[in-house]
């Protein structure tokens, strides 16, 4: 199947802000980008009780943390770990775009090491990491997650690998 045969030919970029783009059934493209542009902000902040409001208990983290499940309760323990590694942790959200029930978001964290992450230990350390998530969201909930980021570059920042 072609790439063009995959996209939904009324596929819209829309932009923080913008309204009246609406899916067929469902909410305004521009409610999941509001929905999602509070869940990255809840994300970061390790807001646990947004991060309940905003997600379907049945949520599918389809890239866990080494050692949690790609679970609702496994999302919740690689946030507040992530909190707790880089408690200064400032996420500038860069883009972000809906088309149906999807959100993708494309940001740049930084933030300092304050505790040990992955045998590397706590040096006060400033990183600066860009990265990527996509959302599916039903009934205005996500339900699915999925982040990829520049590990590479992560490691290099705190010296664990050459740059």
């Amino acid at each position: 199947m072609a790439f063009r045969d995959r996209v939904e030919p009324t596929a819209k970029i829309v932009h923080p802000g913008a309204h009246g783009h609406r899916r067929k059934r469902g909410l305004a493209l521009s409610d999941n980008i509001e929905i999602i542009t509070t869940f990255e902000h809840a994300f970061r902040a390790a807001d646990r009780a947004t991060i309940d409001e905003l997600c379907d208990p049945g949520l599918v983290d389809h890239n866990p943390a080494p050692g949690h499940e790609p679970t609702l309760a496994g999302f919740k323990q690689k946030v507040a770990g992530f909190k707790a590694i880089f408690p200064d942790l400032e996420e500038d959200l860069q883009d972000i775009i809906a088309t149906g029930d999807t959100v993708a978001t494309r940001w740049v964290v930084t933030g300092s090491l304050q505790q040990e992450f992955m045998g590397i230990p706590a040096s006060g350390q400033t990183i600066k990491v860009e990265g990527m998530n996509f959302y599916r969201l039903k009934d205005g909930r996500v339900t699915d997650i999925w982040t990829q980021f520049d590990g590479v570059a992560l490691m290099q920042q705190l010296g664990a690998i050459p740059a």
